[in-house]
């Protein structure tokens, strides 16, 4: 069956690789790099042999072969006909413990299995969908409405980024309700089973709990209280003396899809070593996503020195504690949290929430932002291109001098990869439930898995 890239004109780009679609894990040389970011939204679908829309129009535009990013017919395109459709599938994506919905998300039912998610750090090209497949994006409330062709054997296909589901459905004539357990994202890594997750590191801080909002979300069990419970998280938990171990060792580091370096991981991981900052370089710009926080700033902003200027940079950018009211940039973000549910929008007991979007209260603040300049590379064209920060929110720095409105939780592109940035603790202590500043982690991490629509610059020179 030929596969077709298709390149949908959203704030979101999801493309769909053509040809044979094989991924390529990073070696000891690292990958080509061969793929570029997209930011988020949801709710729009087609078929491969739908009509181009012009280009930065609202609809689907489909890129058809011939290349990356060029107009024409995949390999036998006039035949790659869409299926009669006389079935409609109906659900929901959520994550992985099946509460919070997922915008975004491709759903398509097809006959055969798609490309699995290599196990290690990988440029990401783009995921291949059979010319003759309907597919949809999710709404921002998670929910999709995907016309199919009835008939048993077939395989209902859910990803996001590097989370991957395949199950096995018939489906019948008329309306099905996929249940959630179908629609929804894997919480552990069983290819067999039709289970991909992201293979992800966090170096351990109790300042920080990233892992308890891993374990909220389905990759672990979590107590009453929200507290990640020990030995049953499904991404690797390492000791600070650990975590610094595998910034110096890259073999290591490749085995991994997503790195988290959470606020005061740094004092027992150790200062920023060339040979960490090489290694972190190389690994980002064959894929990996490399999240920090606040005073762990020096990992971001020693290591990428071109991307921002951190407050009080060449002093002490370790700031006091500030609470602010941030605004949500991003519209597609922005979308997601006005369509939660409202128990997701307010946890209770006095926690910050979602009732006054787009300002949304940000929490425990220790650093600042006050620059995030242009960072020009060249494509494979010669052309300009701006790899720079990305803002997904913003808001006033009591701490800073001028206290003014600056980016809070940023990212950029670096070769395949992508670099992550939030002035703030993401998660403060265990609670019950998700506070906005975790909502908008669980967002981006998805969000940053998502391919690139054509071959991604090279990182740029150092600065």
């Amino acid at each position: 069956m030929p596969k077709c890239r298709i390149a949908l004109a959203l704030a979101l780009v999801l493309p769909l690789a053509c040809g044979d679609g094989n991924r390529q894990t990073a070696t000891e040389t690292g990958p080509s790099l061969t793929s570029v970011s997209g930011g988020g939204s949801g709710g729009s679908g087609g078929s491969a042999d739908s009509d181009a829309g012009p280009a930065g129009g609202s609809g689907p535009v489909f890129d058809l072969g011939g290349g990356p990013g060029t107009g024409g017919m995949a390999e036998g395109g006039p035949t790659c006909i869409p299926k009669p459709v006389d079935a409609t599938l109906r659900g929901t994506v959520y994550t992985p413990n099946q509460q919070i919905p997922i915008s975004g998300a491709l759903v398509y039912v097809s006959a055969q299995d798609p490309e699995p998610v290599p196990d290690g750090v990988y440029c990401a090209e783009c995921v291949g969908v059979p010319c003759d497949s309907q597919f949809v994006l999710t709404e921002p409330d998670g929910s999709f409405e995907l016309p199919a062709t009835a008939g048993a054997g077939q395989k209902l296909i859910v990803q996001k980024g590097e989370f991957l589901r395949v199950t096995d459905i018939d489906v019948a004539a008329g309306d099905n309700a996929v249940p959630a357990e179908a629609s929804s994202l894997p919480g552990e890594w069983d290819p067999a089973g039709g289970k991909w997750i992201p293979r992800i590191a966090v170096v351990e801080s109790i300042y920080d709990s990233i892992y308890n909002i891993l374990g909220k979300i389905g990759l672990g069990t979590v107590d009453d209280f929200g507290s990640l419970m020990p030995g049953s998280q499904r991404f690797d938990l390492l000791g600070q003396p650990q975590g610094a171990a595998l910034l110096d060792d890259l073999s290591e580091m490749r085995k991994y899809h997503i790195i988290f370096v959470p606020c005061m991981s740094q004092v027992g991981m150790g200062p920023v070593t060339p040979l960490r900052m090489l290694n972190i370089q190389q690994w980002v710009s064959e894929g990996g996503k490399f999240y920090v926080t606040d005073w762990a700033n020096e990992y971001i902003y020693q290591t990428f020195p071109m991307y921002q200027t951190m407050h009080q940079q060449t002093v002490n950018p370790d700031l006091d504690y500030y609470d602010t009211t941030g605004t949500i940039l991003d519209p597609d973000l922005l979308a997601w949290l006005n369509a939660l549910p409202p128990a997701l929008k307010d946890i209770g007991l006095g926690n910050p929430n979602l009732l006054s979007l787009p300002q949304v209260e940000l929490v425990d603040n220790w650093s600042g932002i006050d620059e995030t300049p242009p960072v020009i590379t060249q494509d494979e064209m010669g052309n300009d291109v701006d790899v720079g920060h990305h803002a997904w929110v913003e808001g006033p720095c009591p701490a800073c001098s001028p206290s003014s409105s600056r980016p809070m939780t940023v990212s950029a592109d670096y070769g395949c990869g992508r670099i992550l940035f939030s002035t703030y603790h993401t998660d403060e202590g265990a609670h019950a439930g998700l506070t906005p500043q975790e909502l908008i982690l669980l967002y981006i991490i998805l969000e940053i898995g998502v391919c690139h629509d054509v071959p991604p610059p090279p990182p740029p020179p150092p600065g």
